[in-house]
């Protein structure tokens, strides 16, 4: 189990699956990531792919989010993520979809535009990169929405990601460890 480390239900535990099938953020590294974005939560629309336990989407809807949805590809995940749903009392602020993040577009489709995008996919499976340039961002983000991706220095398949790519621009990154955070923004607000 993890804590949230804000919002409404800062201090409560959530569920993570059994096994090495995820890596939950450190919560230094979430606190970090809601901070940066503490003006652009409240009211957000938020899509966590590659969810796990929910552990950022959980924090988005704490601190204001009025919708998330979770997605991920993992049975015993999205088991997981159902049931912290439930003990949280969320389920009409979120939706949780089983499904691969290179085959969810489409389902994904119907809940956008998003606000915010999160994405902490495994390290070593080289996904920095094909969410960066293959995923449809005009279909998925709001002009102005951002996408934050986790990714490792040492374990990832890239040494370090583009300043642009799909339509979206850098405009933070910051290392925690062997884990970064990077910021990207979509379009500009209109």
């Amino acid at each position: 189990m993890i804590r949230l480390t804000g919002g409404e239900f800062r201090g409560r535990s959530i569920h993570t699956p059994t096994g090495q099938t995820t890596r939950p953020s450190q919560a230094k590294l979430r606190q970090a990531l809601f901070n940066s974005l503490q003006f652009e939560i409240p009211e957000s629309r938020v899509l966590d792919l590659f969810a796990g336990s929910g552990a950022l989407g959980f924090e988005a809807l704490s601190r204001g989010a009025s919708h998330c949805t979770f997605i991920d590809f993992n049975r015993g995940a999205c088991q997981v993520l159902a049931k912290n749903r439930d003990e949280l009392a969320v389920a009409d602020r979120c939706q949780i979809i089983e499904e691969s993040a290179d085959r969810c577009e489409t389902r994904v489709a119907k809940f956008a535009p998003y606000d915010l995008v999160l994405a902490d996919p495994p390290y070593e499976a080289g996904w920095e990169l094909k969410l960066l340039t293959d995923w449809n961002w005009a279909k998925t983000l709001k002009p102005g929405g951002h996408f934050v991706l986790e990714w490792g220095i040492k374990k990832s398949q890239v040494p370090e990601l583009p300043d642009s790519a799909g339509g979206l621009t850098k405009v933070r990154e910051k290392n925690y460890g062997d884990s970064v955070l990077t910021t990207y923004r979509f379009g500009e607000k209109t």
